[in-house]
C-alpha cells in the first residue's frame, strides 16, 4: 500500500525537489576494476548501467561489486554485467518521496528516470528514457534533516515552502 496512513510535509513531494547529482553511468562491458575506481574517484556507492542503445539495464553496487570480487565470484578484471542487479525499480522525478520510501524498505536504490520527446528525420515524435539518477534512503533521510524545522518541542513543524 502506497498510500500514507500519517502524512508528514515531505510524503507527497516529488522526486525532483531532492538534489540529485547528474548520474554517472557506465557501460555494461567495462571491467570491475574500473567502475570502482570511477566509484572512489567520484565518491559514488551505485552507478547506472546503460547499453549503448540507451536503454538501462541494471545497476551496480560497490557493496555487491566487494563481497564477489572478495569471495573470488568475479575477477576484477570482468565486465561489471557479471556484479550488475538486472532487478531494480525506477520512478519518474514525478513520484512522491513517500511512495519511493516504501520502495526503499525493501530495494538499496532506485533508478530515477525521465522522459524526453525526441524527433526523428521524419518529424515522428518517441519518448526516451534517460537516467536521472539513482537514489537511497540516505538522499531521502538528508533531504527531511535538511529541510525540516524543530519547534520548541524538539517535534518536526508544519513544513513551509519558500514563496
Amino acid at each position: 500500500d502506497l498510500s500514507p496512513d500519517n502524512t508528514q510535509w515531505w510524503h507527497q513531494l516529488p522526486v525532483s525537489v531532492l538534489a540529485l547529482d547528474d548520474p554517472i553511468i557506465v557501460s555494461p562491458t567495462i571491467n570491475c576494476q574500473k567502475a570502482m575506481e570511477i566509484m572512489n574517484k567520484r565518491n559514488v556507492d551505485q552507478l547506472p548501467v546503460v547499453d549503448p542503445d540507451g536503454s538501462i539495464s541494471g545497476a551496480i553496487t560497490l557493496h555487491n561489486m566487494m563481497r564477489k570480487v572478495t569471495s573470488g565470484k568475479v575477477l576484477a578484471g570482468d565486465p561489471v554485467s557479471k556484479v550488475m542487479y538486472n532487478q531494480f525499480k525506477k520512478v519518474s522525478v514525478d513520484t512522491p518521496l513517500f511512495a519511493v520510501s516504501k520502495i526503499l524498505d525493501h530495494d538499496h536504490f532506485v533508478i530515477v528516470t525521465k522522459g524526453w520527446q525526441c524527433y526523428d528525420d521524419e518529424g515522428i515524435e518517441t519518448e526516451k528514457e534517460i537516467v536521472y539518477g539513482i537514489l537511497s534512503r540516505v538522499d531521502i533521510v538528508n533531504y527531511i534533516m535538511q529541510n525540516h524545522t524543530p519547534t520548541t518541542n524538539g517535534s518536526a513543524a508544519e513544513h513551509e515552502k519558500d514563496s
